[in-house]
């Protein structure tokens, strides 16, 4: 069995006049694979998508899909079905013409494209939608609609253009699951390009964070959310603290007039000056008194999220409040209430070091 990946991405560059789009931009995937290119606004992730469906062509480098160099192959004779955020459906066409449109360049006959049509609805929980027009349906049902017609042609590959990005929340977190589903069972390698956290954590077998034209971190969703190798990285996926902060002895930092003790041995690849980070969710309450890098903090703020209470503390002789998540059943045992003190900890073996400072 070769180990080579189905889709392959050699030093990607574009360039649009003097704005450098995507910069050395490497990449592997494998048959089967869910990828989510992840990041914010510009940060190149739809330049790159469009350059594998070859809506473009890259300044310079080469892709290879299965094997075959597509760099330079037309868009028609290239193996993808594509989703659009817009759907792109045909409103003058019914759902099985606009399902049926993906197979006019394929040698099938009406029959068969009947049978394909409904296999398709079927497996997008759409059967018995053959007869109507996309104005008839609800935007969750369209997008099911052009997930089928990109589908239709049992693509090697499956782009996903912010796909879920026009819905609702309720029927986001809806469709991500049966697409996630979908996927799995049709074992299509599948790559989804969104600005949304939440979708890329929820969705992807490997995420790629991109910024500023270049990849920032590629990995699981597990490993980028908890061992994020930039700062961007740990302020984009999820959210993050962040500490100034200078040497102060084997395994010690200062920031400030705090002295936190970090992991030994984590600090040494790094200069003098580095940034401390910590999630929300990692600091600690009811701690004892002489446990490791133990503050004292004042509530500033207190906002309720559901499942968690979010708040704001104000550390001593640290400039800018921490945020800090606890969950309703510890919330019940604290009885947090805002203009208190508390004890928090920020556990050695939950800090993040980051070389340089912001």
């Amino acid at each position: 069995m070769s180990n080579q990946a189905y889709l392959e991405l050699q030093n990607i560059h574009q360039m649009f006049g003097t704005h450098q789009a995507l910069q050395d931009v490497s990449l592997n995937i494998q048959e089967g694979e869910f990828v989510c290119f992840l990041g914010p606004s510009g940060c190149g992730k739809t330049s790159l998508l469009r350059i594998i469906a070859g809506l473009d062509m890259p300044t310079s480098g080469e892709i290879f899909q299965a094997g075959n160099n597509i760099t330079q192959t037309p868009i028609k004779h290239r193996d993808f079905g594509i989703v659009f955020q817009s759907y792109a459906l045909f409103p003058n066409l019914n759902v099985a013409d606009n399902i049926a449109y993906g197979l006019a360049s394929q040698q099938f006959s009406r029959q068969e494209k009947h049978a394909r049509v409904r296999e398709l609805l079927a497996t997008v929980g759409l059967s018995g939608s053959e007869g109507k027009y996309p104005a008839q349906l609800s935007g969750g049902q369209q997008q099911r609609v052009a997930l089928a017609r990109a589908l239709a042609t049992s693509p090697g590959l499956l782009l996903l253009d912010e796909p879920l990005s026009a819905l609702d929340a309720r029927v986001r977190s809806h469709l991500r699951q049966e697409i996630k589903q979908l996927q799995e069972k049709l074992g299509v390698t599948t790559i989804m390009v969104t600005h949304d956290q939440e979708e890329a954590l929820t969705m992807a077998d490997k995420i790629v964070v991109m910024n500023h034209g270049v990849i920032e971190q590629i990995g699981s969703p597990q490993n980028v959310y908890t061992h994020p190798s930039t700062p961007f990285v740990a302020e984009f996926v999820g959210e993050m603290n962040f500490f100034k902060a200078q040497h102060s002895g084997a395994g010690m930092m200062q920031s400030g007039a705090l002295i936190l003790q970090c992991n030994p041995g984590t600090e040494t690849t790094f200069g003098d000056d580095v940034q401390l980070a910590i999630r929300p969710e990692d600091i600690r309450f009811n701690c004892r008194a002489d446990a490791e890098n133990t503050l004292e903090a004042n509530v500033l703020h207190l906002e309720f999220l559901g499942s968690r209470v979010r708040s704001l503390l104000q550390i001593d002789s640290h400039e800018t409040p921490i945020i800090a998540d606890i969950s309703m059943n510890e919330m019940s045992g604290l009885n947090l209430a805002q203009g208190q003190s508390i004890r928090c900890q920020l556990p050695a073996d939950r800090l993040h070091i980051f070389g340089g400072q912001a």
